[in-house]
Parts: C-alpha cells; sequence; structure tokens
C-alpha cells in the first residue's frame, strides 16, 4: 500500500509540475507592433514586445533570435561574440516592459523570435516564437538569354534579322508579375522574356519591363532598355562579336588567331635564312675574296694595285 501510495505521489507532483511548466511559458508572450498597417514591409520599422502578467516585471527575461546558420539561439540585450551580427537592433526595458526595435528592416532580420527567461536555469521560462517576415522586391536586372555574356546596360544594338532574346527578372518575397511595354506603343506582353525574331529596324525603339508584387501593387520596379537596330552592312564591332551565337563566336575568334599564327611562322622561317645569308656574303667580303674580272667587266681594280699585267682573260 505505501509503494502504491508513493507512486501515485510522485505521479501527481509530476502532473503539478508540467502544469506549472505550461502555465510559466503561457504567461509569457512576444507580439508585434508595426509603425504601419497591414504587411511589413522592407525598409520598414518595427518593435517587438515582451509582455507577462498586468503588471509582472521583465527585467528577468532577454530577447532572442534564431540563427539557422549556427543552429541556436541568441540573445539580442547581451553583449557576446554574437551580437556584433545584429547591430542593427535596439533593446530597451523601460517602466517594466521589455522591447525590441528594429530600423530599415533587411531580409537578415527576418526569422523567428521569442523572449526566454535569463536566469539560466534548465526550466527557463519561454514566450511563444513569432516568425517576423517581409514584404519585398528588388530592383529589375535584364540579361540576353542567346549569348555567353548575358549582362546588357541602357542599350542593346542588333543586326537586322537577327534574333533578339531579353530576360527580365526581380528578387522578391512571392514571384512577382511581369510584362513588356514599348514606348509610343499600346502593344503589352505579360511575361518576363521579351524575344523578336528576324528583328527588322521599324521595331527598334525603347522596351519597359515592369515588375510587381502579386499581392501588393504598392511593391513595382521597372527598367527601360532601347533597341538599335542596323543594316547588314554594318562594319565590325564588339556589339555584332557578342551577337554571334557560340559556333560563329569561336569562328570570328579563331580565324584571326590562326591567320596571326601562320604570319608568326612565315617571319619566323625568312628571318633566319635573310641572316644567315648576309652573314655569309659579310664573311665573303671580310675574307679578300673578289669576283674576277673578265674581258668586257665594268668592274675595275683600284690603282694602288701594282699589277703590270693586262687584266684580260
Amino acid at each position: 500500500m505505501m509503494a502504491q501510495f508513493q507512486q501515485k505521489l510522485f505521479w501527481l507532483v509530476a502532473a503539478g509540475l508540467a502544469v506549472t511548466l505550461r502555465t510559466s511559458q503561457a504567461e509569457v508572450s512576444i507580439v508585434l507592433r508595426s509603425d504601419q498597417e497591414g504587411p511589413v514591409l522592407e525598409g520598414g520599422n518595427v518593435t517587438l514586445e515582451c509582455l507577462g502578467n498586468e503588471g509582472e516585471e521583465m527585467s528577468g527575461f532577454t530577447f532572442q533570435k534564431y540563427s539557422k546558420w549556427l543552429h541556436s539561439w541568441i540573445s539580442l540585450d547581451k553583449a557576446s561574440e554574437m551580437r556584433c551580427w545584429f547591430y542593427d537592433v535596439s533593446v530597451s526595458y523601460d517602466d517594466g516592459r521589455l522591447q525590441l526595435a528594429i530600423s530599415g528592416l533587411k531580409s537578415w532580420h527576418a526569422g523567428p523570435y521569442r523572449c526566454a527567461s535569463s536566469n539560466g536555469t534548465n526550466n527557463a521560462s519561454v514566450s511563444n516564437e513569432l516568425d517576423l517576415q517581409m514584404e519585398y522586391l528588388h530592383s529589375i536586372l535584364l540579361a540576353r538569354t542567346n549569348t555567353w555574356c548575358g549582362t546588357v546596360g541602357d542599350s542593346v544594338t542588333m543586326l537586322e534579322g537577327s534574333d533578339l532574346h531579353l530576360r527580365c527578372s526581380a528578387g522578391a518575397s512571392k514571384p512577382p508579375l511581369y510584362e513588356w511595354t514599348r514606348e509610343g506603343d499600346d502593344w503589352v506582353l505579360v511575361s518576363s522574356d521579351l524575344t523578336i525574331s528576324k528583328v527588322n529596324r521599324e521595331q527598334a525603339g525603347t522596351y519597359t519591363c515592369r515588375a510587381q508584387h502579386p499581392t501588393l501593387p504598392q511593391l513595382t520596379k521597372s527598367k527601360s532598355i532601347r533597341l538599335y537596330v542596323e543594316g547588314s552592312e554594318r562594319g565590325f564591332t564588339l556589339e555584332s562579336v557578342l551577337s554571334l551565337s557560340t559556333p560563329m563566336l569561336a569562328l570570328a575568334v579563331a580565324l584571326p588567331a590562326v591567320l596571326l599564327l601562320l604570319v608568326i611562322l612565315v617571319f619566323a622561317f625568312l628571318i633566319p635564312r635573310h641572316r644567315a645569308a648576309a652573314k655569309k656574303k659579310a664573311g665573303l667580303e671580310d675574307s679578300g675574296q673578289r669576283t674576277p674580272i673578265y674581258k668586257g667587266s665594268l668592274e675595275s681594280v683600284p690603282s694602288s694595285v701594282g699589277d703590270t699585267h693586262p687584266l684580260v682573260m
């Protein structure tokens, strides 16, 4: 009987302790207070507040953020080696209220936050986790998809009759909606890709890509590019090289290289022979050998040579 009584007593104490822990965890919560209505936007300001029972002091609690890289919670209101990663947050404790202020929200501010007891015991109370998310739309990037060098600037020059492939992209919290328009025209293409086959001079102009957040129309970005079209008699330019396909580009690079190599080989063969012939001639002149003078020759012998025999053969 005593053993059964002790066992029941143990389970009652364990159940009471579990209820106490759940109650203590439920007594602390973390809430988000934003300076704007609606979803949290990148670049905005937010405040997180740790709440307890009415009138309860929060001096024994600290803010923590979960780091997916370290797989651990980092305290944000303590001086530590990890605190420098979140230097742009401010923790304040006024009149028993514990608040965390974040100004100019960036992507690295997103993630789970919580309030936790700072007493260091194993049974430390923690609040619910608040997963801070934000909506954003970054600048547009335009690139060509049919060349090895896809980056483009504010303009692109195409050879008449060639194909143009442009892709519009922008980093966003949700996949944005894209559309292309042309200045001075009511033409609209609902797509991120712009393809013009066998481009002609009438298709030259300014094209604009517009990206919009799917649920927040106020998040919209646009970027324009000027298309120039030149005739087939156009000279050799860097733009014409970059517009070539990969096999043609390889041929355009290889052919001049082969020609240059042939020129080098020719010079490498002729110059040594020319030098050898010149050296041989100089050696003959230095050894005193002279070409015999025959009858009727235009060459003569210097008068200083004392030879009394006629130079006739």
